[in-house]
């Protein structure tokens, strides 16, 4: 039995077998072991069938299958009619058949693996690229706000990861680790970049605001002088405190709403106020 066992180990994975190690196998107590042998390959062959292609298999897969298929029922019948040469021919004839749709289908599924690598390799390859362009795109704005010293040390850094994950896509390791700190990294400069820009943008018209308002002090005195309305006059500087208090809150929106209010006041005092 494990004479025979290692003989059906042979055929599958050889493909093929001598006429002495059939005749060795023929030399056992039970020949009808060959045909159970083969059935099982048969049921075996069905199975890789189905899980690889399912109702779509190619037509050279397909004729392999029925030539080998048709092998084992002649294989039986041989064996029936104690037909040992016929036997052997059948026997032989199923096992190639299997053997051969057993390496095509193994040599496509090797195949698809290398697809999927090279496809995935692309992807993440086009990611990095998008990341890069995104990258140098910070850089970019950084120096034009002048913010560039501020992140040098996360550029550095972020193109030292673009360089040592491009050269892990080349040799196929895992990028996951490098990639995940690289778009940390990327937002956590787009944040303090941002973050920046804003507190010196909002800064700029805070000095704008004051000035203006300075000027605007200066003409209420004046008109105050001149004897005019006092009370639009009043209203006028509670309006420039609140203006002051919402900009020391950095509430630029809410301070520009009651600038406009301010502005109708002035008008009604007969006040016209320029930046300078």
């Amino acid at each position: 039995m494990r004479k025979l066992a290692l003989f059906a180990i042979f055929v599958l994975i050889f493909g093929t077998m001598s006429p002495s190690l059939v005749n060795h196998a023929y030399g056992q107590n039970d020949p009808s072991i060959l045909l159970r042998i083969a059935i099982q390959a048969d049921k075996q062959i069905v199975n890789q069938l189905n899980k690889n292609y399912e109702n779509e298999i190619p037509n050279n897969i397909n004729n392999l299958y029925e030539k080998g298929h048709t092998a084992v029922k002649s294989l039986e019948q041989s064996l029936s009619d104690n037909d040992v040469e016929k036997a052997k021919q059948d026997f032989l004839l199923a096992m190639n058949s299997f053997m051969q749709i057993s390496r095509i289908i193994s040599q496509s599924t090797e195949k698809v693996v290398v697809i999927m690598s090279e496809k995935s390799n692309r992807n993440m390859s086009n990611e990095l690229d998008r990341l890069e362009k995104y990258v140098k795109t910070l850089e970019s704005i950084s120096k034009k706000h002048n913010e560039i010293e501020q992140s040098k040390d996360e550029f550095t850094k972020s193109y030292s990861l673009i360089k040592e994950i491009r050269k892990q896509i080349t040799a196929s390791e895992n990028t996951s680790k490098n990639i995940t700190e690289l778009k940390s990294l990327v937002n956590s400069i787009k944040s303090e970049l941002r973050n920046s820009i804003a507190e010196k943008q909002s800064n700029a018209i805070k000095d704008f605001f004051e000035k203006f308002l300075v000027q605007i002090d200066q003409k209420l005195l004046e008109a105050k002088d001149l004897g005019r309305d006092e009370i639009e006059i009043n209203k006028a500087n509670e309006l420039i405190l609140e203006i002051r208090e919402l900009l020391s809150k950095n509430q630029i929106n809410s301070a520009k709403t009651v600038y406009s209010e301010l502005k109708i006041v002035l008008k009604n005092i007969g006040i016209s106020v320029k930046i300078t």
